[in-house]
């Protein structure tokens, strides 16, 4: 059964609960979870072919460094790929300092940590995170989908203008 099909409402389990997909709600909120992960980390990885694949196909296609200087279409799209890549890597370093920031601040007052979990357990929060982080992931999964696409399009242009 595909898990976008929903559970089955079989007999009960043993807590009592129709059985299906997941045993109880935290179950499912890991599978979400992990989805999330899985597809943002495909994000990445596809992110990295096409900016590979926009470098490949400018030499290809313009053979030379210098024809590609020439071509404002493919210089931009050569532009976008390394302004996505910079963005990437500053974006990564960012996010990398920030969850070591909450790290510490968890490891300073556990006591507060378990507070702020109690605090915000069943509303929409971003606990255990912050709402930088949240945004910040957001804009990075952004960056990783237009960048890249923007310079596919520079390049198609400048395929058929040069």
């Amino acid at each position: 059964m595909s898990p976008t099909q929903g559970p089955t409402q079989d007999a009960p389990n043993a807590a009592g609960r129709p059985s299906g997909l997941y045993a109880d709600p935290s179950e499912g909120l890991r599978a979400v979870r992990d989805d999330f992960n899985y597809w943002t980390g495909r994000l990445t990885d596809t992110s990295f072919q096409l900016s590979l694949a926009i470098f490949a196909a400018n030499w290809a296609v313009f053979r030379s460094g210098n024809e590609i200087l020439k071509n404002y279409g493919a210089l931009t799209s050569i532009g976008l790929v390394l302004l996505s890549l910079a963005v990437y890597l500053i974006g990564a370093r960012r996010m990398s300092e920030l969850h070591r920031r909450r790290m510490e601040y968890a490891e300073r007052d556990p006591k507060r940590w378990e507070g702020e979990y109690a605090a915000t357990l069943g509303k929409s929060d971003p606990w255990p995170f912050t709402g930088e982080i949240e945004q910040s992931g957001k804009r990075l999964r952004e960056a990783r989908t237009w960048f890249p696409i923007a310079a596919a399009i520079a390049l198609v242009i400048a395929v058929f203008t040069r």
